[in-house]
């Protein structure tokens, strides 16, 4: 963390779980972190994860849309169809967040993210970072666990939101 505070200016406010792999373990070390907030999860809500019956105080900002690598050659999106596919999986009123690749996004399909980011603005979604939507947030969070599901268009397990009974 030191390092990251070094090379940024300030300590890292949040972390992500490398591919949605994280575990009740893995919430219980970030304790030792000071973050406020973790983005580890796949669901469709904020929520305070419950590990061992006891909410933690790190809430979680799960990813709620399709990445492009899950999407891309699946139920004929391409890449002259994706930024369209995805605007439409937008859900006004709704927690929607996108997790880009650095690798991807970021690299040989830059220009496609970009494209994406201006019919963005052009339909009127505001963009934000997933603190921002954590602070409009007012009262208490639901509880949840994380657990590993599968998705489709990703291999393996990853974690994902359930939320606790009650």
């Amino acid at each position: 963390m030191g390092l990251l505070t070094e090379i940024t200016g300030r300590p890292p406010s949040c972390s992500a779980a490398p591919a949605w792999r994280c575990t009740d373990r893995v919430l219980l070390e970030k304790l030792q972190f000071p973050f406020a907030f973790n983005s580890d999860c796949r669901g469709d809500s904020l929520f305070q994860p419950v590990v061992n019956g006891r909410p933690l105080p790190q809430p979680q900002i799960p990813t709620t849309l399709p990445t492009y690598d899950e999407a891309m050659g699946r139920d004929g999106i391409h890449a002259g169809n994706y930024n369209d596919f995805l605007l439409g999986q937008l859900r006004p009123g709704r927690l929607n967040t996108l997790t880009i690749h650095a690798e991807a996004e970021g690299v040989f399909c830059l220009g496609l993210f970009r494209e994406f980011l201006q019919k963005a603005r052009a339909a009127g979604v505001r963009l934000v970072p997933l603190g921002e939507v954590l602070q409009a947030r007012s009262g208490p969070l639901p509880q949840g666990r994380i657990v590993a599901k599968t998705v489709p268009g990703r291999e393996g397990w990853i974690s994902c939101q359930e939320p606790t009974p009650g």
